[in-house]
């Protein structure tokens, strides 16, 4: 297989979203945008030009309500009436406020509160989340939709003549809160715009794609949606992860966007159905005669893991995943497969794609090539600093938080790494998570955590400092649940090839899976020794 640098991909440039749907409804408006099950249980299908003519009609709704610069939130699970309000609000002069659905009623009520909504789309569900504010529901989206294209037929163009100013404020995106506190991302047009021109010359798109990421984060609407769009393909939209597997068999899927939980659950799957099957020495037998032949040119994967491919729908080629650290041993099993895993890396403040692998250009262990336009450098204790058109504007309404993030356009991400000879990034670790030791010693735990999780006992961990010296929690597959003296003797056989101050001195099993944001991404700060069994 060819992985060798080469030239850029090119592909139209557009400078915010309204051109975006502009210029792709002009040259795909007959073909399909978006399909998910409708309440009948069958597929609905919508083309380019009725997307933009759904955002036409409730972007002239909202006008037509009196909501010129307001921001509006979004509540509510995926759906295309979730996309509709958000390019209708964004492309309207308005402000679109994505909140998650799985949060308290207190906590969307502070967020509400913090980001200044004077208004909110929401789902069923997320209309219990709310109250003293008024709610549009996307269950009546067919009456707002209608109520707008009637303005639109009686000469009310307002909407559809707004001029685009790429610089203002267009959406707030409330960042993880791993470390338990909630920032307001502000995004404009050129922030996202430019991150889509850009991401889109790393990586081509080849065919359609299923959104299994929750909108209201960057990674599963910039990039998994908005990106997928401005290629010219089409999405499907997972309403329910309950629905996956039905949802691959239907879409065939040639390319998916995930966070890494998703990666180890699918080659998790696939070595428990070939051990249910009696198959498990034939699969990795098969692996290895794969990655033979391919090292001499020679492509077998469609029919050596036919079975493999037709679970995910038999199209499927890439998986874009970012999000958090991915061991690079399942990249290098899904590839043998026939499955190319391409590691990216992003933040939300940085809209949100910073770096990823390229089709046939790629590094196991890193999280890619830098997008172009976008800069990185190391700062003198090896943290990533950002500068470019993707760069926030900024936290909203707290300049403390931003000046402590931006200096002289350059964001300072948190991270650890560094960039190899050839451009590819690289993560070593994140800067708040760093243990300083008693000794004075600093030691990253997602290094750690990544040794210990090669193991096939182990589901999740997290090493964590312990009054001045390390411990671990370990989450086990289920079949080695309870077996303490075992995990005991796994971390006895890592410590004797580590130096004595990462030497681990605890190690406590959990009988639950640890708490996590909505991006899968644990909670470390809720991580005590009162979690254990």
């Amino acid at each position: 297989m060819k992985n060798k640098p080469y030239p850029l991909y090119s592909l139209m440039q557009i400078s915010d979203l309204r051109e975006m749907m502009e210029l792709r409804t002009a040259e795909s408006e007959s073909e399909i945008a978006f399909s998910f099950m409708s309440g009948t249980g069958k597929t609905a299908r919508r083309t380019f030009k009725e997307f933009y003519e759904d955002v036409a009609a409730f972007g002239t709704y909202i006008l037509n309500k009196g909501y010129r610069g307001a921001h509006i939130a979004i509540i509510g699970n995926n759906s295309y009436e979730w996309l509709i309000a958000f390019m209708s609000i964004v492309n309207s002069g308005n402000v679109a406020v994505p909140i998650d659905k799985n949060l308290s009623a207190e906590k969307v009520a502070a967020l509400l509160n913090q980001s200044d909504c004077t208004a909110c789309v929401v789902s069923k569900k997320g209309a219990r989340l709310i109250s003293d504010i008024t709610a549009y529901s996307t269950e009546n989206f067919s009456e707002y939709i209608a109520a707008g294209k009637k303005l639109l037929e009686n000469g009310d163009h307002e909407f559809l003549d707004l001029e685009i100013d790429r610089e203002k404020l267009a959406a707030i995106f409330f960042t993880s809160g791993t470390t338990g506190d909630s920032k307001g991302v502000m995004l404009s047009h050129k922030n996202m715009a430019s991150d889509i021109n850009a991401a889109c010359k790393n990586f081509v798109l080849k065919g359609n794609t299923l959104s299994v990421l929750p909108f209201h984060h960057t990674f599963g609407l910039i990039t998994a949606v908005l990106m997928v769009y401005n290629y010219g393909y089409a999405t499907h939209i997972n309403s329910s992860l309950k629905n996956l597997q039905a949802d691959l068999r239907e879409v065939k899927p040639q390319t998916l966007f995930v966070v890494p939980l998703f990666v180890q659950t699918f080659y998790k799957n696939i070595l428990s159905t070939a051990k249910k099957q009696g198959k498990e020495k034939l699969i990795y037998r098969a692996s290895k005669i794969s990655d033979t032949l391919l090292n001499i040119g020679i492509d077998l994967r469609n029919t050596l893991f036919q079975s493999v491919l037709l679970a995910f729908g038999g199209n499927l080629e890439y998986v874009i995943c970012g999000g958090a650290a991915l061991d690079p041993k399942y990249v290098k099993a899904l590839r043998s497969f026939g499955i190319h895993v391409l590691n990216g890396y992003g933040i939300t403040e940085c809209s949100p794609v910073v770096s990823v692998n390229r089709n046939l250009y790629w590094r196991d262990g890193s999280v890619g090539q830098i997008l172009d336009g976008v800069s990185v450098k190391i700062s003198e204790d090896d943290e990533i600093l950002v500068k470019g058109d993707n760069v926030m504007m900024g936290y909203y309404n707290d300049k403390a938080a931003t000046d402590a993030a931006l200096s002289d356009y350059w964001y300072s991400t948190g991270d650890l790494g560094y960039v190899d000879e050839d451009g590819f990034l690289f993560i070593t670790g994140r800067k708040k998570n760093l243990i300083i030791l008693s000794n004075g010693e600093n030691v990253s735990p997602e290094e750690i955590e990544e040794q210990i999780m090669r193991n096939e006992a182990v589901c999740e961990c997290v090493v964590y400092d312990n009054n001045g010296s390390l411990a671990v929690q370990i989450f086990p597959n289920e079949e080695f649940a309870g077996e303490q003296a075992y995990f005991e003797n796994l971390i006895a056989n890592y410590n004797k090839h580590q130096p004595q101050y990462m030497h681990i001195k605890r190690v406590l099993l959990k009988d639950e899976e640890f708490e996590k944001n909505s991006t899968k991404k644990i909670l470390r700060f809720k991580v005590t020794d009162s979690n254990k069994i």
